[in-house]
């Protein structure tokens, strides 16, 4: 009995792991100077962003188009990309918007 006790709690504990992610610019407009940047996680992770290397790619990226930097805006969206035969989200795409500054 304790190792079931034991074996569901490891269970539980892995399910809502923290997970390392990296923001990838999945579209943008250079006439616009804006970018959209993104990451996918599962229902149950738990994502901590590397915002860091997120700011350094968008304004390696707005330099190619002849700016000078990049500002996030302050929101995300969260939107659904796969369910479970009961409508439950299994995945997710979180996407963050981006502005190319002089």
């Amino acid at each position: 009995m304790k190792i079931l006790t034991i074996l569901g709690f490891l269970i539980l504990l892995s399910a809502g792991c923290t997970t390392q992610k990296y923001l990838a610019v999945s579209d943008g407009s250079k006439a616009d100077g804006t970018l959209t940047l993104s990451y996918e996680c599962g229902s149950l992770e738990k994502p901590v962003v590397h915002w860091d290397e997120a700011k350094r790619s968008a304004i390696s990226r707005c330099q190619s188009w002849g700016y000078k930097s990049a500002e996030f805006f302050d929101v995300g969206t969260r939107r659904c990309i796969s369910t479970d035969s009961q409508g439950n989200c299994l995945r997710y795409r979180v996407t963050y918007k981006c502005q190319c500054t002089d």
